[in-house]
């Protein structure tokens, strides 16, 4: 890993550990010279018990070096849930894309393809109820009331559909086969998408090896909540970690909005890295998970500076 500048953050002093935070501008306001591009990729999903099949569609960004008939270059995915009330179209714009396109630019984040994911049925036909209260019907661990087999779905439907379209390490879209490549795949998700990845490594740990929540405390697959008591969240994050310990894995988790945000995710982190099974530290071969803290306000489009500090230690084997 090359040498980094380090910003350091103590929002508070609500954590008893340094966090590690380091600002890219080029994100948002350099043209990138190396350039991606943005595909969809539709599918459809029948996992929600209601014997309904759901069309639906993720957007996958493919970086400037993707060359579809160059199939001996294999490429790392990171997974990306939105946030509450937003949807896969998010970075599908010339000026979004370009903060995708930054983040790879310098050369100093090896590139991989990033899938804009979506745990709402229906974006599109729910398009009201989606943006005023994130009410929509949807399969994660929300407060919909639906079943929440989203991780079936990325399981079962994405990665299939995903992985097997692309030049990835998946060759076998069967369980066994996405097992088996667990270490070229992160999933990680901004707010409600951050509640999303904790559930996610509650119920599809041995299906990806790094994990990246951003601003947004776990859950504990409780739907939306702000309080929950310590034993609860590490009983809940600890599970798969004591069902299969011998499965290696990393969360680099962060926060920004020191006033909201940071404080409810601090408070978790300060214990949860200290539970059993839990290194703190940024070196993979020894760590398995990390806590950085911005000053950002809290939005979605700010994922690409959370990336740029997370993707210099996802896939670093």
């Amino acid at each position: 890993m090359s040498e980094r500048k380090i910003i350091v953050k103590k929002p508070g002093e609500v954590i008893d550990f340094e966090t590690v935070f380091e600002l890219n501008p080029a994100i948002e306001e350099a043209e990138p010279v190396k350039k991606g591009r943005m595909v969809r990729v539709d599918y459809t999903t029948d996992v929600y018990e209601y014997g309904i099949t759901y069309p639906k569609y993720c957007n996958v960004y493919l970086p400037y070096c993707y060359d579809e008939n160059d199939k001996a270059r294999k490429y790392n995915v990171l997974y990306y849930q939105h946030g509450n009330t937003c949807d896969p179209e998010l970075f599908n714009t010339p000026e979004t894309v370009k903060r995708f396109d930054n983040l790879f630019d310098s050369g100093e984040i090896d590139p991989c393809i990033i899938v804009c994911t979506t745990y709402y049925f229906d974006p599109a036909r729910d398009v009201e109820i989606r943006k005023k209260t994130g009410g929509a019907q949807a399969g994660d661990n929300g407060s919909t009331g639906n079943p929440p087999n989203f991780y079936r779905e990325v399981i079962e439907s994405i990665i299939p559909a995903v992985e097997t379209r692309f030049n990835t390490y998946l060759t076998d879209a069967g369980k066994e086969g996405i097992i088996a490549t667990r270490d070229h795949r992160a999933f990680s998700g901004y707010s409600r998408g951050a509640a999303c990845t904790w559930y996610m490594f509650h119920n599809a740990f041995e299906f990806f090896r790094w994990y990246a929540p951003m601003s947004c405390m776990t859950t504990a697959g409780r739907g939306i909540r702000d309080e929950l008591a310590d034993e609860v969240v590490t009983d809940y994050v600890s599970y798969q970690v004591k069902r299969k310990p011998d499965l290696p894995f990393f969360i680099y988790a962060t926060n920004g909005d020191p006033e909201k945000d940071v404080k409810r995710m601090n408070d978790q982190m300060k214990f949860l890295t200290k539970a059993p099974g839990f290194s703190y530290g940024l070196d993979v071969h020894k760590n398995n998970i990390f806590f950085g803290v911005s000053e950002f306000y809290h939005t979605d489009l700010l994922v690409p500076y959370y990336y740029w500090n997370s993707l210099k230690v996802l896939f670093k084997l």
